[in-house]
This record gives structure tokens, sequence and C-alpha cells, in this order.
């Protein structure tokens, strides 16, 4: 009879507590991805002198297992100057690219294509370069920083650095972040907190990336500079979930 009770007694709590066995063999989402949404900015342009204005988005979509990301700019008197398309894989390191497209003003278009089986990322004309660890590519950098942002936002500090591998038009280099600060940029939807990553490259080039925690750590604002080039600042109007 003891048996008995007990076997009963079993069978109710696995009636009403399915959930509990159930959790063993169920994978937990990904909480430091930020969630899949389409972001619109007002685009400030230098080309050459000229003082342009525009717009820009960003789609994002992301899963447990995948993500896309597309980044368009338009401008006036050029129209659409930046085309830039990344699709890849998430892991527990975060995004891992597989493919990257893009087409900037006056520039071919290039496709940067990762292939970690072999260990090498293929570039124009078929150039390779060796693959030694995840490499990110010049849209999915950003949101690898929102990703560690979200993971784990306390290593944040002022001063702080940040070092990637990123793959360019032709080659592979170290890209390093610096956290510069933390404080309220003025955007369309209103005072925003933001932290602040800037990186110097070893030309001139110049990229800084605006995340806010109160938005899911969404790039808020971006600025890429390049010497003698374009400088094109993109500042957040309007975010939509997807």
């Amino acid at each position: 009879m003891k048996n008995i009770r007990y076997f009963m007694a079993w069978l109710v709590l696995l009636a009403l507590s399915p959930s509990i066995f159930a959790s063993q063999n169920t994978r937990a989402p990904n909480t430091d991805i930020p969630p899949s949404a389409e972001l619109t900015y007002t685009v400030k342009a230098e080309y050459n002198g000229l003082s342009l204005g525009g717009n820009s988005f960003i789609q994002w979509k992301a899963d447990r297992q995948k993500y896309s990301l597309q980044n368009e700019a338009r401008i006036s008197l050029f129209g659409k100057i930046l085309d830039a398309d990344s699709n890849g894989r998430i892991t527990a390191k975060g995004l891992v690219p597989e493919k990257y497209v893009e087409k900037r003003l006056r520039k071919e278009q290039t496709t940067t294509l990762f292939n970690y089986t072999d260990h090498t990322v293929t570039f124009r004309e078929n150039r390779k370069a060796s693959l030694r660890e995840i490499t990110q590519d010049r849209a999915s950098i950003v949101w690898q920083l929102a990703f560690i942002a979200r993971a784990d936002p306390e290593r944040l500090v002022p001063g702080s650095t940040l070092t990637f591998q990123v793959a360019g038009r032709s080659k592979i280099e170290p890209w390093t972040f610096h956290v510069v600060n933390t404080g309220d940029i003025s955007t369309p939807m209103g005072k925003t907190k933001a932290i602040q990553f800037s990186r110097n490259g070893k030309k001139g080039q110049k990229m800084n990336v605006w995340l806010a925690p109160d938005h899911n750590w969404y790039p808020v604002q971006i600025l890429f500079d390049e010497p003698g080039g374009l400088q094109l600042l993109q500042t957040i109007k309007k975010i939509t979930p997807l």
C-alpha cells in the first residue's frame, strides 16, 4: 500500500507540474540579443564640402539561432549612399556573420563570405584571409557591441576598451572601441541616455556608436567619418518593434 501511495503522489506531481520536467530539455531564450525592430534615423552628411540631409533605416531581425541586418541610407542630391546587408548565426558569444554585402557611394559593391569550416574569409576577386576567431563585418559590429552591453553592462565604464576582429573590404583588422562617456543626447525622440563608444582607425577613419540602455541597447546614434570622403551621422527618430 505504501508503494502505491508513493506512485499515486508521483503521478499527481507530474500532472500538476509538467514544466518542471519539460524545462530540463528546453533551451532558454537568448536574452542578450536585442529584440527585432526597424530603426529609422535622420541623416546629416558631409561630402566634399557639401552639407546634406536625408534619412536611413536599420532593419534588425533575430531569433535564437540566426540574425539578419539591413542598413540603408539616402541623402539629397545623391540618393542612396549606403546599402549594407549582414546575415549569420547567433551563439553564446554573440553574432557570427556568414555573408556581408555592401554598396557605398561611388564604390563597387562587395560581398564578404565567412566560412568557419574552412577557416577562411573570402573578399572580392576571390581574395582570401585566414579566419582564426569570430570576426565581425562593418554592420554587425554595432550589434555585437549591443550584445556585449546587454550581457555585461557593468564593464562599460569610461576608459575601458573592447577589441574585435572586423572584416573590411579586403582584409581583417582589429577594431578597438573606447568607452567614452555616458550622458544624454538630443534626438527627434527627445533626450536619450546613451553610452558612447569611439574608434579611431589607422588611416584616420572614425566610428562612434551611441547605445541606449533604456531602449533595449539599440544604436540610437552612429557616426562614420572617412578623411577626405564621407561623414555620415545617423540619429534615431523612431523605433518600430517587429
